[in-house]
């Protein structure tokens, strides 16, 4: 009776594939050239930067334990590089990428797909952070507006002084406020000049004249005629905070502060005033004692005059 040569089975690898030979089971092959080489498992596994037991489970043949057939290829290739050895053989044994199915055969992925497909998922993948961003772009666009929209509609209250030595200018004309003798004109700043036939009703009348009338009431009538020769030409009395600009007739600036609440100030000198508040609604505005109504030279609360 002849003996029977069997051959010793093989773990891992060659268990799983057993038309691959046992030279070429990377059970074998890789376990067999790490050792050959003194190198311990744990080092390699520090070398490649990956777990212990993924390199166990590749030389013992555990695909199963391994994320795929794609990590295991790659895995291996790189232990034959750090053993030089050759990668072929292992490789070759290694399950072929081909046979992974994912379905039925009819479903099977190997199906051909549409041209437009490929091109279609891509777009789909470029335009989802698009489409997560888009509700706070649109909320940081309408805030973005509605800030520049309250920026331009807004009164400004502190508006740049007008340039030193520039001649006052008039947008509109006050023709039913020139027939009044008592009350002075007061036209907006941006034109030239008024003809000089306009100054005799800018300029304050003479007192008329008092009519007969015994001792007595013209002695007291005398201290209200003493201010008449330094008359009060503008007065500003400010009901809450308001900036307030007075440039004189040579270009200086006479005031330019913000007026606190209370508080009064007189201008007498160096006419024609180009006058600028900044609050039309605070401040006060009265032209050699007669208040003046600002709200015919008033803009977006903004006033602009000027005092001859």
């Amino acid at each position: 009776m002849s003996s029977e040569t069997r051959p010793e089975p093989l773990d891992g690898l060659a268990l799983a594939h057993p038309g691959v030979e046992s030279s070429g089971a990377p059970v074998l092959t890789l376990r067999q050239a790490r050792e050959r080489t003194g190198l311990r498992v744990e080092a390699l596994a520090a070398t490649l930067k990956v777990p212990v037991r993924q390199l166990e489970a590749l030389e013992a043949g555990r695909y199963d334990e391994l994320p795929d057939p794609t990590f295991a290829r790659a895995l291996a290739s790189s232990v034959c590089r750090v053993l030089k050895t050759d990668p072929g053989p292992i490789l070759a044994s290694l399950p072929a990428l081909a046979r992974v199915r994912l379905g039925e055969p009819e479903n099977a992925l190997h199906t051909p797909l549409p041209s437009a497909t490929a091109s279609t998922v891509l777009a789909r993948a470029a335009s989802a952070p698009i489409q997560r961003l888009s509700a706070p772009v649109a909320v940081a666009l309408f805030l973005l507006v509605a800030a520049l929209t309250l920026w331009f509609l807004l009164p400004r209250q502190a508006p740049e002084p007008a340039p030193a030595g520039a001649e006052p200018q008039l947008a509109t004309q006050q023709a039913p406020q020139a027939a009044q003798p008592d009350v002075p004109t007061l036209t907006p700043t941006p034109a030239p000049a008024p003809a000089p036939a306009a100054s005799p009703v800018l300029a304050p009348l003479p007192a008329p004249a008092a009519p007969a009338a015994p001792a007595a009431p013209t002695a007291a009538s005398a201290p209200l005629l003493a201010p008449a020769t330094q008359p009060e030409v503008l007065r500003l009395s400010a009901d809450q905070t308001a900036w307030v600009q007075v440039i004189g007739a040579s270009g200086r600036v006479l005031l330019q502060r913000s007026l606190q609440p209370g508080e009064s100030v007189v201008i007498n000198d160096d006419l024609p005033l180009q006058l600028v508040i900044g609050r039309a609604d605070a401040v006060r505005v009265s032209v050699r004692g007669a208040p003046t109504d600002l709200n015919a030279v008033s803009r977006n609360n903004v006033a602009r005059l000027q005092v001859r």
